[in-house]
């Protein structure tokens, strides 16, 4: 299922909850609460049994009901859970219409105590045909979200869990945009794709005072188990702290580790749709920060086919999908507000080894499909019987400016050498590149700073290249012609210095020909 299938349903759902002294209270088993160890074991015990498919849990009534059936849901809105004052709210997402058959376990930890979710009658509101009693028998949710004052006095969604293994998270003042998965399982391979689900979660209540979130969640699908730990700390860059304990039931081809996935449809250096925005994207750029201290960007791209890139290294000392235009006039949308869509930053704790990131972007002309991952996959495979334990902390931000802490690229323009008005040389088959760079340090420097811009390309020419101050936005401007044989792909790679010191970091960009 497609993540953007999961946000319009989000939206029709609007705040999935329930009212508190209705809920269906189980016994927690052995004696004290589920900790991480628990869930481990679990984890490694699963994974030494046969794969069964999640259940479908649910009544024919919720699985047949329709798009528009399933939008006329409507949670009790009197009192969400941990309605108490305290910075929390939590809230649950109902299960069926055409997405949602399988539920989750949602266990809550609080007063030393924990208790099973089942959905029980009067916990949302329904239109039309109404539910029978048999129909919320040993009823669970799809999925659940957690609220947060970040903003100010009103509850803010800060995360949410919901389908597959997917969930998102929110800053300050940010909106949602790109996903993240706990898995990645040969994304992009000719064998199709294998999509964990989250099976199990264990929920602990903050306690007073207290401004971080404790989930812990099981994982597994037909080649994997898995034990997660996340301790999620909200603020003007909320992050996620993710422990990740890994139990293969069988060999595993290509692992992605910290998977985002996320949509770009146009941007400055791709050919505009039929649409009154001059943008349209979730994230602009892949930002790479490499174990030679090299701060990467490559500004995304929709491609004509199914693009992969890897970025090879010996311990990635930090990843992510960014949106760094964050300028409401580059889209224009009161609605989606693309300007506010958050970054997100993986940074491991600790070696993951050698391997790559790899960056997979797919040709697509709507809006609500994604069509851009990234991951970590390491040089060692996983096979079955092995287990594999990592960590990082996720940070999701709008703007940091540690990261790069040198000049960075603010845009990449393309278009044809053979410009209107530009009637000099032959540039039929070549084609026209700008890049701009900011930071403290462009800025401060005058327009006649011996600044070099060193850009190369493998298989292609560069020639007709400038470097320049813009007198309009005080960036620095590399413009530049490429030709290449018969228009063949190739990478490309700059940055500017001065003297022995590189001012930016190194802007890299694939040409695949004329963009779609």
């Amino acid at each position: 299922m497609k993540r953007r299938d999961f946000l319009l349903s989000t939206m029709a759902l609007t705040c999935a909850g329930f009212l508190p002294g209705i809920l269906a209270e189980s016994s927690a088993g052995p004696a004290g609460l589920t900790r991480f160890p628990d869930v481990q074991k679990k984890a490694a015990t699963l994974a030494k049994s046969p794969y069964q498919k999640p259940d479908d849990r649910i009544s024919d009534f919720w699985k047949k009901m329709s798009v528009e059936q399933f939008s006329k849901i409507y949670y009790n809105p009197k009192a969400p859970l941990w309605n108490d004052g305290g910075p929390f709210q939590m809230q649950f997402f109902h299960p069926g219409g055409p997405w949602f058959h399988h539920t989750v376990n949602i266990t809550l930890q609080e007063n030393g105590k924990e208790k099973d979710q089942t959905l029980q009658q009067g916990m949302f509101w329904y239109e039309g045909e109404q539910p029978t009693a048999r129909d919320f028998d040993n009823l669970h949710f799809a999925g659940f979200r957690v609220h947060h004052q970040m903003n100010n006095e009103y509850y803010d969604e800060l995360i949410s869990f919901l389908g597959s293994n997917y969930f998102r998270v929110l800053g300050r003042g940010q909106q949602y945009g790109l996903s993240i998965r706990g898995l990645a399982i040969d994304t992009a391979e000719a064998s199709g794709e294998e999509f964990p689900d989250f099976r199990e979660f264990w929920i602990e209540k903050p306690v007073s005072g207290s401004n971080e979130l404790v989930i812990m969640a099981l994982l597994d699908s037909p080649s994997i188990s898995g034990a997660y730990h996340f301790v999620v700390t909200p603020g003007d860059e909320t992050t996620i702290d993710v422990e990740v304990s890994l139990f293969a039931r069988e060999d595993i081809n290509k692992l992605g580790l910290a998977p985002l996935t996320s949509m770009y449809l146009y941007g400055e250096n791709s050919r505009k749709l039929d649409d009154y925005r001059p943008e349209v994207h979730d994230s602009d750029g892949l930002m790479i920060h490499n174990a030679e201290n090299e701060w990467l960007w490559r500004p995304l791209a929709r491609r004509r086919s199914p693009t992969i890139s890897s970025f090879v290294d010996a311990g990635t000392k930090g990843f992510g999908l960014c949106q760094r235009d964050r300028s409401y006039d580059s889209y224009h949308d009161l609605d989606s507000r693309y300007q506010l869509r958050p970054s997100i930053w993986i940074e491991p704790k600790g070696s993951w080894g050698k391997g790559h990131v790899e960056l997979v972007e797919l040709n697509s002309d709507l809006e609500t499909s994604d069509n851009i991952v990234c991951y970590w996959v390491s040089d060692t495979q996983l096979k079955a019987g092995q287990s594999h334990q990592y960590s990082y902390r996720l940070t999701s931000f709008l703007d940091a400016p540690q990261w790069p802490p040198v000049g960075r690229t603010l845009s990449t323009r393309e278009g044809p050498a053979n410009r209107p008005g530009f009637s000099y040389g032959n540039h039929e088959e070549a084609r026209y590149f700008i890049v701009e760079f900011e930071g403290a340090d462009l800025d401060t420097l005058a327009a006649d700073s011996p600044i070099e811009a060193i850009f190369t390309c493998q298989d292609g020419k560069i020639y007709d290249m400038q470097c320049q101050k813009n007198p309009v936005n005080n960036q620095w401007r590399v413009s530049f012609n490429l030709s290449t044989p018969e228009n063949r792909s190739c990478d490309i790679r700059g940055y500017l210095k001065l003297g022995d010191r590189a001012l930016t970091e190194t802007w890299t960009y694939l040409y695949t020909g004329k963009p779609v």
